[in-house]
């Protein structure tokens, strides 16, 4: 929690008077991808440690109980959809009252091709991912190990999605 604190702080309002620098300089979807990234990085870490401690003190088996995958999953789902709401709603006030902003922008062609083009972005680095999993499980890998790679190589897709939006935002189309 306090990690977000300092992460709104240094985003919308510290010494440098950044609120005047990001509403100048920083696009709402820009803002908004940042935020995505932060949470991804926030959020996927927690529930992974969370997950461990309870493999280590022995509430389930996690190198050979595969349908505790899938509750273990469908759970990170639940957890993760939940926070990412809150997440945004906070995001969404702090944004009005640091811009004096009270409406969203209307996404237009630009912001459709933007997101068309980093989601194919996101596309390549998850299916990447994914081959190397089962290259890797024919090598011998354990098949929990699958699991694992699913869900970081789904956080470094999300990243690649959000910072590949960033670049085209400020790129340009």
């Amino acid at each position: 929690m306090y990690i977000l604190l300092i992460f709104v702080y240094i985003l919308f309002y510290n010494k440098y008077n950044l609120s005047y620098i990001t509403t100048k300089i920083m696009t709402y979807q820009e803002k908004q991808n940042i935020v995505n990234i932060f949470s991804g990085l926030l959020i996927t870490p927690i529930y992974g440690i969370m997950v461990y401690q309870r493999h280590l003190q022995g509430r389930f088996d996690l190198t050979e109980d595969f349908r505790t995958w899938g509750v273990i999953f469908l759970i990170f789902m639940g957890v993760s959809i939940v926070a990412r709401i809150i997440i945004y709603i906070i995001f969404h006030i702090i944004n009005a009252i640091a811009t004096r902003e009270e409406e969203m922008p209307v996404e237009d062609e630009r912001d459709k091709l933007v997101k068309l083009k980093s989601t194919r972005n996101s596309y390549y680095a998850f299916s990447g991912g994914f081959v190397l999993s089962v290259i890797s499980l024919a090598l011998g890998m354990p098949v929990y190990g699958i699991f694992i790679a699913f869900v970081g190589f789904g956080l470094i897709a999300e990243i690649i999605e959000n910072s590949s939006q960033i670049y085209y935002y400020r790129k340009g189309i």
